[in-house]
């Protein structure tokens, strides 16, 4: 049996900066944004493929999920340095820079809301 993810949802408070963000800033591509009710689906993609961000709006009465740990959800790149550089110049906010760990490179940033994300090399 394989099993793959599909998407992972990321709780925001406002979905359309957080549209712009992972798609003008990140470089996502807009898989899917579609009102159903009072409600609003949105999906981005890595530009390579990959599972898909549901960028979910967040209920006022939820705890917030910002705070000083990066989410369990990793992005990889396969030039850190350089992709780096290209989402800095987009002004994407890292917390840390590209820096060699023994597992590999490594640094963290931050999305539109503050939630933070640990950002890779591939190996």
């Amino acid at each position: 049996m394989a099993i793959g993810i599909s998407q992972i949802t990321l709780y925001v408070k406002d979905q359309e900066a957080a549209r712009r963000f992972w798609s003008e800033q990140m470089g996502f591509d807009v898989v899917m944004d579609q009102s159903y009710g009072d409600e609003r689906w949105v999906e981005v993609a890595p530009a390579g493929g990959g599972p898909r961000l549901v960028l979910y709006k967040e209920s006022a009465d939820w705890p917030s999920l910002s705070g000083e740990q990066p989410n369990y959800v990793l992005f990889e790149a396969d030039d850190l340095v350089k992709t780096h550089e290209e989402l800095a110049g987009r002004g994407v906010e890292f917390v840390t820079e590209p820096k060699q760990e023994p597992w590999g490179w490594s640094s963290t940033f931050k999305d539109n809301e503050g939630h933070l994300f640990h950002l890779g090399q591939r190996r």
